[in-house]
């Protein structure tokens, strides 16, 4: 039996370390605590040991949605609880959980039930859902294993169930099971397929390529899109790019840059930085673990490559997709759309089943890209120090470095970075500059003094018509020894931009003064819309014809706000503008705000697409 190597244990212990010496404040905070109150407050239903490991005990008088998905809710609960763990309350419940589970492993090695047969003359839905549910705990447990690698039955069973997957490979992989599962939603092919993840971790864990090799092939057997599951499609992405970070093979890269492209070119993405439930035009709706999941491949794309696209992709869907899928429950799940924007649905579909999980989950991957060790960069100048990836609040560690990073009071794009911990040695601290800024100023303090101070332009901010997501990508920074209490201040200047169905962006002043043009807006990393729970007249019927009016661009960025005295659920900025309503003469005043901030209230209509002309 394989067991870690040294160098393996470190790479898996690598996450439970970042986690010790990172805190975060701030909206991540705000959200991640939700989540948590969500788990243990509310009891509808309860997210009791029972609850969790339902779709492993499979016990007919305690009934739960989706348990023929075994190990689909316990292995995301164990892996995202293990990773984001609070301290020894979750712990104790985790080593609890854990203990149970694993008595419901079958002889063969899989979860769940045990008559299933797994020849391909037999392999169809049913069997589907189990692969699905066995491939999510499968991440589960080795997740779990890699916060606490002395439960070595843990790993014992993982390879179980890694070698229960080996068995019915060709079976499950033959052209027969593929055409009687096309189609099938959920239950399709990618529930196979997203094995791949699982398998890549537990090569990690044991060594044995034999799990890689298996895990290699998956890729190759996904379909296009079609109408596919978009979660088991990304996840399997995911999978992939995984084995990338263990092999660096370039090709392995360069296949998922391609089917990354053709998610961007065939219009999957939307403006929101999502993607629906399917790959169905017509389809009305997202889910949280798509949105968690196309996040955490735009991460995983960033740190291969360097390239600004893919960070610029997660950052849209962070602010505007996955915040917007979070409800006020804490969970995540399924958002309506009406080609407009957001729009409430009967039954609301907060998915504890399968997203509040995941969209937890990715919240790991993005506290471990918020500030990184200059030398992980692909593109990095050799120079030692640390790189702030993202501006999010909280206290942060890299490289011997600690930091905190908050917002300057009274304005809402400005930052100020204190060195807490520092090296006697000279480091550059590095931050990305998103290329949605028009302007950025730095200013270095130390000792209370100003030491150095600089402002640079975006060269192509006045670019007609350009993308919403560029290419290029820019990054500030100043090398000194650093000591503990200088200060680095960031003030990121913009203006509210607008971007069509085309995703070609323009200023105020390049907007019509005539007849009016069907825009989205955003400011900063926000996309700004009209929400009814603040806003309840505007969407009046009928209101698919109402006009924002749009003053000259001075003036727009003057009716920017903050509230300062709202909570992190609430600190996107406010944009008050004039409209014209379709119903009713008059000249009235709306006030548009991020569509992230959806989870402080029950679901409501929230608009992004308008139609906008200049006021004069």
């Amino acid at each position: 039996m394989f067991r870690f190597s040294s160098p393996v244990l470190f790479c898996l212990l690598l996450h439970a370390g970042v986690f010790a010496q990172h805190q975060q404040a701030g909206d991540l905070a705000a959200r991640i605590d939700l989540v948590f109150n969500r788990f243990h407050n509310i009891a509808e239903p309860a997210f009791s040991d029972d609850f969790i490991l339902a779709d492993v005990k499979l016990d007919p008088a305690y009934p739960r949605r989706f348990d023929e998905f075994s190990g689909d809710i316990s292995g995301r609960f164990l892996g995202a609880v293990a990773l984001m763990s609070r301290g020894a309350e979750d712990d104790a419940q985790l080593h609890r959980l854990v203990a149970e589970l694993l008595k419901y492993q079958r002889e063969d090695g899989r979860f769940g039930y045990a008559n299933l047969s797994f020849n391909a003359v037999d392999v169809g839905p049913d069997q589907m859902a189990l692969l699905w549910g066995n491939g999510r705990l499968l991440v589960g447990l080795l997740e779990y294993y890699q916060r606490f690698p002395e439960q070595k039955e843990v790993l014992d069973a993982s390879i179980r169930l890694g070698d229960f997957l080996l068995q019915v490979f060709n079976d499950c992989a033959t052209p027969e099971v593929r055409e009687r599962v096309r189609g099938k939603a959920a239950n399709g092919f990618i529930c196979f397929t997203q094995f791949n993840e699982g398998l890549e971790l537990l090569c990690r864990a044991t060594g044995n390529t034999k799990y890689r090799d298996a895990a290699r092939q998956m890729e190759a057997l996904l379909e296009p899109r079609g109408v596919q599951h978009t979660h088991g499609y990304l996840t399997t992405l995911r999978g992939h790019m995984m084995i990338f970070e263990s092999t660096k093979e370039p090709e392995l890269l360069a296949t998922v840059e391609a089917r990354f492209q053709d998610l961007l070119d065939s219009g999957s993405v939307m403006i929101n930085g999502g993607l629906l439930e399917y790959f169905k035009a017509d389809y009305d709706r997202d889910e949280g673990c798509t949105e968690a999941d196309f996040l955490r491949l735009c991460l995983q794309l960033y740190k291969a490559t360097g390239i600004e696209t893919y960070m610029a992709h997660a950052e849209r869907c962070l602010y505007n997709s996955l915040y917007a899928n979070q409800w006020e429950t804490g969970d995540f799940g399924h958002r309506c759309f009406d080609g407009r924007g957001y729009m409430p649905h009967q039954g609301a579909a907060r998915a504890w089943w399968c997203c509040t999980m995941h969209g937890l989950r990715a919240f790991r991957d993005v506290l471990d890209t918020v500030v990184t060790p200059k030398s992980e960069y692909p593109k990095d100048d050799g120079q030692p120090g640390i790189r702030i990836n993202l501006l999010k609040e909280g206290r942060w560690s890299a490289s011997d470095m600690a930091l905190r990073i908050e917002r300057i009071p009274e304005s809402g794009l400005a930052y100020r970075i204190t060195v807490e911990q520092a090296p006697e040695t000279f480091q550059t601290l590095a931050v990305r500059i998103p290329n949605w800024a028009d302007m950025t100023t730095k200013k270095v303090i130390t000792n209370g003094q100003e030491v150095s101070s600089s402002g640079e332009r975006t060269a192509s901010c006045n670019e007609t018509e350009a993308p919403l997501i560029r290419e290029y990508g820019r990054c500030t920074g100043h090398g000194r020894n650093w000591k503990t209490g200088d200060m680095m201040e960031i003030y990121l200047e913009c203006a509210p931009h607008f971007v069509n169905r085309q995703n070609q962006v323009f200023r105020a002043d390049e907007l019509p003064a005539g007849a009016p043009m069907e825009m989205a807006i955003f400011y900063g990393p926000w996309l700004l819309g009209v929400n009814a729970f603040t806003n309840p007249m505007f969407h009046g019927e009928p209101y698919a014809d109402n006009v924002l009016l749009i003053p000259e661009e001075e003036t727009l960025k003057a009716s920017i706000a903050y509230d300062t005295a709202a909570g992190p659920l609430l600190n996107g900025p406010r944009l008050r503008l004039e409209y014209e309503h379709s119903g009713f003469p008059g000249i009235h005043t709306v006030t548009l705000q991020p569509v992230g901030e959806q989870a402080t209230h029950t679901q409501t209509t929230v608009t992004y697409w308008h139609q906008v002309k200049r006021s004069s």
